[in-house]
């Protein structure tokens, strides 16, 4: 991987790690189901200006919007509205690599190794020593919500491994037409017509500037990199820079909310972050070992 794709893909993860501090201050301009609502209009932009539809199912289209779309950001906003830090949030969020691992070997028969079940048992220990914090940087509605936010993830993670090979920057954009109409209509009957009306209202410039964030730049910005760059290299050379999201997720809310997690949560946290470490370990090493026996079948049919 040459340096510059190095330099961005840790500009990207970022990008996902600063967006847990644009949301917190997003919903200090709106209501969580209206910004979400707001967020997912922004990112059908790009239709408008010819980008082509992936070739796929309009079933297919909506089952993703309804699961990577309304249910994966919509529980997060709410998780982090009704308590849980910014900080904290991309950590629990990074759950999702857990759920995908096991679904993926409930629903379409993959292989669960030794190093992966030992790293699943350690993360959601540290996932665990987070909701029993103890601080006033989690809630209980503000987890369970994060949490069911990343196990939806998982779920879209299956759908999107069953798809056929389409671009990340174009599925993203297209499975945008889902969300923003049941966000709008559950924003007006659950935090009410003038609750909206009065955030559309008083629309001022920094929350204009995170709801621009979190739709063309968290989203279709650093989706679309992300997926071009999984086309260049592999899945195992790609994929641990995620790794970085939750780093750089605790250290912009420290930095920028004033978040200081207590003892408990930074050690939950700091486990979470070395089982999904040591199970991206585990995915390179596997990868590794499927190339380097590919490699010697290969010099073996031709000596």
């Amino acid at each position: 991987m040459r340096l510059r794709d190095i330099l961005v893909l840790v500009a990207v993860a970022f990008i996902w790690g600063f967006n847990f501090v644009v949301i917190r201050w997003g919903l200090d301009a709106f209501p969580p189901l209206l910004l979400s609502a707001l967020r997912f209009t922004v990112c059908l932009l790009p239709i408008c200006f010819g980008l082509e539809r992936p070739q796929i199912s309009w079933s297919q289209i909506i089952l993703l919007g309804a699961t990577l779309g309304s249910l994966v950001f919509g529980l997060l906003n709410l998780g982090i509205y009704f308590g849980l830090s910014a900080g904290l949030a991309s950590v629990v969020m990074q759950a999702q690599v857990f759920f995908t691992v096991i679904f993926a070997s409930l629903f379409i028969g993959e292989k669960l190794h030794a190093r992966t079940v030992i790293s699943i048992f350690v993360g959601f220990f540290g996932l665990a020593l987070i909701a029993v914090g103890g601080a006033a940087t989690v809630t209980s509605a503000g987890f369970l919500l994060t949490l069911a936010g990343a196990l939806s993830w998982g779920v879209s993670n299956i759908l999107i491994k069953r798809l056929p090979p389409v671009k990340t920057l174009n599925l993203i954009v297209w499975i945008s037409v889902v969300p923003p109409v049941p966000f709008l209509i559950t924003s007006f009957m659950f935090e009410g017509r003038e609750r909206m009306f009065n955030a559309l209202a008083s629309l001022s410039f920094p929350g204009t500037m995170t709801v621009a964030y979190t739709s063309l730049v968290s989203t279709i910005l650093a989706y679309g990199i992300w997926g071009s760059l999984l086309q260049r290299y592999s899945a195992s050379s790609v994929s641990p820079f995620a790794l970085l999201v939750p780093v750089f997720g605790l250290g912009s809310a420290w930095h920028f909310l004033g978040e200081q997690p207590n003892g408990t949560e930074l050690i939950g946290a700091s486990i979470t972050v070395l089982a999904l470490a040591f199970n991206s370990l585990a995915a390179v090493k596997a990868w590794r070992s499927r190339w380097l026996v590919g490699g010697a079948r290969t010099q073996a049919r031709n000596p």
